[in-house]
């Protein structure tokens, strides 16, 4: 065990630790002020999922505006500064009083968030070699699976108790991990990298990288869904809801721990379209039983099935990024490859919001599937181009030879 963790550079175990730390962060965050913003607002779902989908939208805004500096001034400050807005921000949510508040601190979070991942994900996109890439994203995600297990349940305690705390209790964590990066996070953009000012990516000669994010857009749009509006639908169907939604959130920790590496080690000698394929087909049974079941047992099922469709989908689809992304548009490209969460996150909720005070949960569910449907065809669409081309690549290589 020893020698498999010192085969990963310094760099991804600072990463570890910060996802976890993070992870914690997030697994609270959404869905508890989801809950806090609804009891401040008289209820009112709809405002409530305005206000949330200031940060995503922020962080789209900001991902065409300024994406370029993740590549262009180095992963370190990028993150390093990341962190630092988090911190105002959600430590911010506990003083707010006024709806202008929550949306200006929600703005802050989504200038934060815009450039923490697509950094992060380039970070190892520099280090770590093509082959190992969808393991380590792999041992990353696990990383904040363990962060958020105990993040519901602290949640729900914390948010009975004094809501206020918190978020003060949130930011002060990041701030831990802020001190650490800064402490020991080196610079890892490789120095052989062809200094350029061409940081710009046209979206038209990157079609591939366009088909990958609209085809990830139902799966975001799903998790936007049990982020946001799912609590809320268990609030009004269920007496013990805070403990059905933690023990669901717990169950899918926990499936994520103990077999996310495993997963991906044993499906390595797939391609990685296949198991993206094979995630979306489990994401759409999962759908259904959200949508169909109503006992603790068929939600249980249904949370599982859509962890491991997560799991197989989310790593490889990484991977797959990097292997298409430039070596000067890495971070650029996780950035707008990203993007598919961020639409879905700010669209999302209200949409959702609307299909579910409309229509109920189980129609809510429903949508979700035929969009999940749809998701597959599109993926499937952009792994045949790819096909094609190194069908091509090869055929010419051979008439050369």
């Amino acid at each position: 065990m020893i020698g498999y963790l010192k085969n990963f550079h310094r760099i991804v175990w600072i990463q570890v630790g910060g996802h976890a730390i993070t992870s914690f962060v997030s697994i609270i965050l959404l869905p508890f002020l989801t809950l806090y913003m609804y009891e401040q607002f008289g209820e009112n779902i709809m405002i409530v999922t305005l206000v949330i989908g200031i940060q995503p939208f922020t962080e789209i805004l900001f991902t065409f505006l300024l994406g370029g500096w993740i590549d262009r001034i180095g992963r370190r400050p990028i993150m390093l500064g990341s962190l630092a807005f988090q911190i105002i921000a959600i430590g911010g949510f506990a003083f707010a009083t006024h709806t202008w508040l929550y949306v200006l601190f929600s703005f802050l979070n989504g200038i934060g968030r815009f450039v923490y991942i697509p950094a992060a994900r380039a970070q190892i996109a520099d280090i770590i070699p093509a082959s190992k890439q969808a393991e380590t994203f792999a041992i990353l995600s696990t990383a904040s699976s363990i962060g958020a297990l105990g993040g519901p349940i602290v949640g729900a305690v914390l948010f009975q108790f004094n809501q206020e705390f918190l978020f003060l209790m949130m930011a002060s964590l990041i701030l831990v991990y802020l001190l650490i990066a800064i402490a020991f996070l080196p610079e890892s953009i490789p120095t052989t990298m062809e200094k350029t000012r061409d940081y710009k990516v046209k979206l038209k000669n990157n079609k591939l990288l366009v088909w990958f994010a609209v085809g990830m857009l139902p799966l975001s749009f799903f998790h936007a869904q049990m982020e946001t509006n799912w609590p809320v639908y268990l609030k009004e169907n269920l007496v013990n809801y805070l403990f059905v939604f933690s023990l669901l959130e717990t169950i899918g920790t926990i499936v994520f721990i103990l077999f996310e590496v495993y997963l991906i080690n044993r499906t390595a000698g797939f391609s990685s379209a296949f198991m993206v394929q094979v995630g979306y087909g489990l994401y759409a049974v999962a759908a259904i039983g959200f949508g169909v079941f109503h006992n603790i047992v068929g939600l249980i099922v249904s949370q599982v099935l859509f962890c491991m469709g997560s799991i197989m989908v989310l790593n490889h689809m990484q991977s797959l990024v990097s292997n298409i992304a430039p070596v000067n548009h890495k971070g650029r490209y996780f950035a707008l490859f990203g993007l598919h969460w961020d639409i879905s996150r700010s669209v999302g909720p209200l949409l959702g919001s609307g299909i579910l005070s409309a229509l109920g949960g189980r129609n809510l569910f429903f949508v979700v599937l035929l969009l999940v449907v749809l998701g597959f065809f599109s993926q499937t669409r952009a792994f045949t181009s790819i096909s094609e081309k190194q069908s091509i690549l090869l055929e010419k290589s051979s008439k050369s030879t």
